[in-house]
């Protein structure tokens, strides 16, 4: 049943960037005429989508009140984070240039 109604949800989604995406489409094409009608929709589409996806990634990017960690917590993180950079493997020293012999 969950799967039933997800599948809903992912296909009313679709339908909703579809339809703003042909509707920008049809406002491109009535503003800039020698644009082709697929074309138009085409670009309608994947701006829409584009927008949501950036949109999304703003929005999920945002610290929740609820998972925000005390000082000492995010300070044994960074530490953690730290210590865990070590472990990069360094880059080797420049060569030293030689000089020509004559």
């Amino acid at each position: 049943m969950s799967w039933l109604l997800l599948a809903l949800l992912y296909l009313l989604i679709k339908l909703l960037l579809l339809a703003v995406g042909v509707g920008i489409g049809f406002l491109l094409r009535w503003l800039w005429p020698e644009v082709d009608l697929g074309i138009a929709m085409l670009i309608g589409v994947v701006a829409t989508i584009g927008a949501v996806h950036f949109f999304g990634r703003l929005i999920m990017a945002l610290p929740v009140a609820e998972e925000l960690e005390t000082e000492e917590e995010t300070q044994e993180i960074l530490e953690s984070l730290v210590a865990h950079t070590g472990t990069i493997i360094d880059m080797p020293p420049p060569r030293r240039r030689r000089r020509k012999r004559r």
